[in-house]
């Protein structure tokens, strides 16, 4: 019986580390969207929604891809914005995201033919003010449509700051 009663202790305990460890995760927005099969058409824009309040603070800002052994590039070009609630631009960017090394090794994490990476974007950014935000991807590959790209994600987490 006492054996029982130091392993319903332990599990409680553990139960406790974990929920106190989710209540203070960091991540503000982490959203992925899935592509056609029939592939990423270039006029097709992505749309993100970040909401930014007081607590929010600096943010570090990434960029997902889940990807197949179909894609057959080694790179990705990425068009990516924001604009605020009144349309403003408040960042723009052309990505160029690495996925495969010289000698044709995926760089991402899978197995099997699926593949995912996560690229750092934006580190310590400051948004202007609260707010929604409606961050924006576009494939920007000569190809039309690009096969093998699966889904892409943002992912916006407050920043640690290290004193």
């Amino acid at each position: 019986m006492q054996i029982k009663n130091k392993i319903a202790k332990i599990g409680i305990a553990t139960l406790m580390v974990l929920l106190c460890y989710s209540c203070t995760q960091s991540t503000i927005t982490h959203t992925y969207q899935s592509l056609p099969y029939s592939g990423w058409e270039r006029d097709s824009i992505l749309n993100y929604t970040v909401v930014v309040d007081s607590l929010t603070g600096k943010c570090n800002i990434d960029i997902e891809l889940a990807y197949n052994n179909s894609y057959p590039y080694s790179n990705i070009y990425l068009f990516v914005s924001a604009n605020d609630s009144t349309e403003n631009c408040i960042f723009s960017d052309t990505l160029n995201i690495v996925l495969a090394d010289e000698f044709g090794q995926w760089k991402g994490d899978g197995w099997g033919s699926l593949y995912q990476q996560r690229e750092w974007y934006k580190k310590h950014y400051a948004f202007p003010t609260e707010g929604v935000y409606e961050i924006r991807i576009k494939q920007g590959m000569r190809d039309n449509p690009i096969q093998g790209i699966e889904k892409v994600g943002v992912r916006v987490e407050r920043a640690v700051e290290v004193e």
